[in-house]
């Protein structure tokens, strides 16, 4: 038996589906849909950073990297971003990862570079779920879902990414449908950017890093990509515990995506799958040595002090 509502609008989420059902489905309420949608990918997808898309990308990264290896390697990109006056906090306890199937990737990177002993942290939690954003709310809402994770988690320092699957048409508050990258798609999503960043003010959470997007190796992200970073940067300045990230050059030789480069170790690999989306193991890498150098410039990581070690006499 088919749930003809559900199997609509979970059709109309896919960036192939057509224009008409994506507008026929975006009118369809479907009571109690959020949990149906969301035990549906459950039950194929875990949530806390262990799941299976992550497990294939590892795999699929060991066989590109070993074909890198068999070529001579050639300038790599600067692992830098543009970066606000520092402005101190007290060290945090608690972690929230938050957004799309990118998270997956960067959650897992942070975690294994961030040993909660060394730095005396309680959690990191990391929850994503593929196929969303806040685009398509009816799909699935993260704003209501926000809310319960800050409630069940209460961290003190947020990250957050969005943007992976909003590069489609736009309903606005009135629903109103806008073509993608028209003025008036543009300020919809600002709209649905700036709710966010006002859901997270409501909170006490001391901090929220706004993930950017890097430069990319598709050239349809390259249009979107750098509207959603605008926006992203946009709100967060006027949103005092928000802090933009900004990745969009770390990806990249002379304004240009280069598909290799080096993380904190020197050592140097492929950056991007080939679906312009999401980073590999390697990339994934280089963005949370970025996020974690920021985190201890500002406090928000602090490590903890070694005990002295005993000479002897």
């Amino acid at each position: 038996m088919v749930n003809k509502p559900l199997f609509f609008k979970s059709l109309a989420s896919s960036k192939i589906a057509p224009r008409e059902i994506k507008q026929a489905a975006q009118q369809i309420k479907l009571e109690g849909f959020s949990k149906v949608e969301s035990d549906f990918w459950d039950s194929i997808k875990e949530i806390n950073g262990k799941s299976q898309i992550i497990a294939q990308a590892k795999a699929s990264d060991i066989k590109t990297e070993t074909k890198i290896q068999k070529k001579p390697a050639t300038t790599s990109p600067k692992q830098s971003f543009t970066s606000p006056p520092v402005k101190q906090l007290e060290p945090a306890k608690r972690f929230l990862f938050l957004g799309d199937s990118i998270m997956g990737f960067l959650g897992v990177a942070f975690e294994n570079n961030v040993k909660k002993s060394d730095y005396g942290l309680e959690q990191i939690k990391v929850f994503y779920k593929i196929s969303t954003g806040l685009n398509r709310i009816d799909f699935y809402d993260w704003y209501s879902h926000t809310r319960e994770l800050i409630q069940q988690n209460n961290p003190d320092v947020m990250v957050v990414i969005f943007g992976g699957n909003d590069d489609q048409n736009i309903l606005d508050a009135n629903k109103k449908f806008h073509e993608e990258l028209t003025p008036e798609w543009e300020k919809a999503y600002e709209e649905r950017v700036e709710r966010y960043a006002k859901l997270l003010d409501e909170y006490p959470v001391k901090k929220v890093y706004w993930i950017g997007h890097p430069i990319s190796n598709v050239a349809r992200y390259n249009k979107f990509f750098p509207i959603f970073n605008r926006i992203y940067k946009k709100v967060s300045a006027v949103h005092s515990k928000i802090e933009f990230v900004d990745y969009w050059n770390v990806f990249a030789v002379n304004g240009k995506f280069y598909p290799i480069a080096a993380d904190s170790t020197g050592r140097k690999a492929r950056v991007r799958y080939n679906d312009g989306l999401h980073p590999t193991e390697h990339g994934a890498k280089i963005m949370m040595e970025i996020l974690k150098k920021r985190m201890i410039e500002e406090g928000a990581l602090r490590p903890k002090a070694k005990p002295p070690t005993q000479t002897q006499k």
